[in-house]
């Protein structure tokens, strides 16, 4: 593939993640990951581009949301990247093909309902001190409003549509907004509707915030337990659109160990 029909084919991809309401990493306010930390932090890329981000829960699989799993990636070179903070230092990275990409069945792009996805890998990564598994919770815990969260990911650091993405991985500090808030006229005003599967996270001065989607990465509260998988936040430099977060409840853990225990079929995304 030529270099323009490359240029040409990542804008399309970014573009095909925009119309379904998440576009790609970007990250404001944020601060660099120091070296040990975000081990279990995956990049999901397209043609060697970053597209979205992702968790390594099991040594062969990464969660991400459901719309970096989507069928129009199929044949493409569709890829996962462990083990670096860094995507320009190719010498860290261990480069991981994906097999299986398996969207959970009840999955709509215009509520934001159900946004979860299953990546699974070519081998298991083996684990060190640059490439982690961040085990899922037991049972899912219902977060209080004000509870301190984080969420990871590369990308911008300010809200200019011409500023280049972040070269070392980066992380930010939210606080869980309550539902009502996050409903409200001033906020999404119910475009989309904010449910109990979903958390509302930012930082009130719009400052700190995962920007434009980051989707497919971590929503980490209660310490060190992952709480959720970043979905979707409307432009950067909008007030009161803070992210929005699919919450590991019960039923979508309870999902997620199935398919990894291979004791559940759904809708999968397979490449040769």
């Amino acid at each position: 593939m030529s270099k323009m029909l490359q240029v040409a084919f990542i804008i399309t991809i970014i573009n095909t993640l925009a119309n379904q309401g998440c576009y790609c990493v970007e990250i404001i306010g944020g601060q660099n990951v120091k070296p040990g930390s975000g081990s279990f932090m995956a990049s999901i890329q397209i043609e060697k581009t970053h597209v979205c981000g992702g968790t390594l829960i099991h040594a062969q699989w990464v969660l991400t949301s459901a719309n970096c799993a989507t069928s129009y990636f199929q044949g493409k070179d569709f890829r996962v990247v462990l083990g670096t903070l860094s995507l320009k230092e190719e010498k860290t990275m261990k480069i991981f093909k994906v097999i299986k990409a398996i969207q959970h069945p009840n999955y709509d792009k215009e509520t934001e309902r159900n946004n979860l996805a299953l990546l699974k890998l070519h081998q298991a990564a083996k684990q060190g001190k640059s490439v982690k598994v961040l085990k899922l919770p037991k049972s899912a815990k219902k977060v209080k409003y004000g509870a301190k969260c984080k969420t990871l990911g590369w990308g911008q650091t300010t809200d200019d549509d011409n500023d280049d993405p972040s070269d070392i991985l980066q992380k930010i500090h939210l606080t869980v907004i309550k539902q009502e808030t996050c409903n409200s006229k001033s906020y999404y005003n119910h475009q989309p509707v904010i449910t109990d599967d979903m958390i509302c996270a930012g930082d009130k001065e719009g400052r700190a915030k995962m920007c434009q989607g980051d989707a497919g990465g971590p929503l980490i509260c209660l310490r060190t337990k992952l709480t959720g998988i970043a979905c979707f936040e409307k432009s950067c430099d909008t007030v009161h659109k803070p992210g929005i977060y699919t919450r590991l409840s019960d039923r979508y853990l309870k999902w997620i160990k199935g398919i990894i225990k291979g004791k559940l079929s759904n809708f999968t995304v397979e490449q040769n």
